[in-house]
């Protein structure tokens, strides 16, 4: 396994490793030369376009709380990878606060393209410092690499999710959270599943059987999307760093 260059339009370099769907994390990480991180935040969510409001409401908190907090803590993040919805806004939070570790994008590499690459619709966000495009024809066959390599990474450093809308890729995504028993943060009023769990929370069920199982069996924080946004970053030190919580869990 050999990582690649791939040049942006902002002079930024990022590089990248194509994998199969059953790649061993350990030699990916290799590959990338990641360092053991201090923790690790991973975002998932919605890439859909959103009402006016919404956005601008979400890109506050996931540029001054999740970027901010990110780079004063030096927190390794791992993304959608693409530069699209919540990973755009991921990428402008990271422009304007810097990185101090690696930011890791997780994609189909069919389905995204990048400078020099002629195939693919979907642009990879170029703040990212690496990318893992995994072997795959549709959205949702990187998803068990990716929570292969969080495995690995938060393995003796803690780790949290954070959530914002999506659709059955965040359900699968979920229950790959609650499976390895690990703590989610969703944000309350981001819309679509992240919002269909918190009331099945709030209301002890849901219709939906994987929503209502992540609602009950789920290490669910809420945070309301009209909280202050470093609340989020606070909240994240608080999770990741308060002494006798580990929200990483061992392989």
């Amino acid at each position: 396994m050999k990582a690649e260059i791939i040049p942006f339009p902002s002079n930024t370099r990022s590089q990248a490793v194509r994998v199969s769907r059953d790649a061993q994390p350990a030699a990916i990480i290799a590959a990338l030369g990641i360092s053991q991180p201090r923790a690790v935040v991973c975002l998932n969510g919605g890439t859909a376009k959103l009402d006016e409001d919404l956005s601008t409401r979400l890109e506050s908190i996931l540029v001054d709380g999740l970027a901010r907090v990110a780079s004063e803590e030096s927190l390794t993040l791992i993304t959608g990878a693409t530069d699209a919805g919540i990973f755009s806004m991921l990428g402008r939070g990271v422009e304007k606060w810097g990185l101090n570790a690696p930011l890791i994008g997780v994609a189909p590499d069919k389905l995204v393209t990048w400078p020099g690459k002629e195939a693919g619709d979907v642009p990879l966000e170029p703040h990212h410092t690496h990318f893992v495009l995994v072997e795959g024809d549709d959205w949702g066959d990187e998803t068990d690499e990716m929570y292969a390599l969080i495995s690995d990474l938060s393995h003796d450093c803690p780790f949290v999710a954070v959530f914002a809308g999506g659709g059955q890729i965040t359900v699968r995504e979920m229950q790959t959270n609650v499976a390895q028993q690990r703590t989610m943060i969703l944000i309350a009023g981001s819309g679509r599943n992240t919002d269909a769990v918190l009331e099945a929370r709030r209301t002890g069920g849901s219709s939906d059987e994987s929503i209502a199982q992540i609602a009950a069996e789920g290490r669910i924080v809420p945070f309301d999307i009209h909280s202050d946004a470093q609340a989020l970053g606070r909240l994240i030190q608080e999770l990741l760093f308060s002494p006798g919580r580990r929200t990483g869990t061992a392989r």
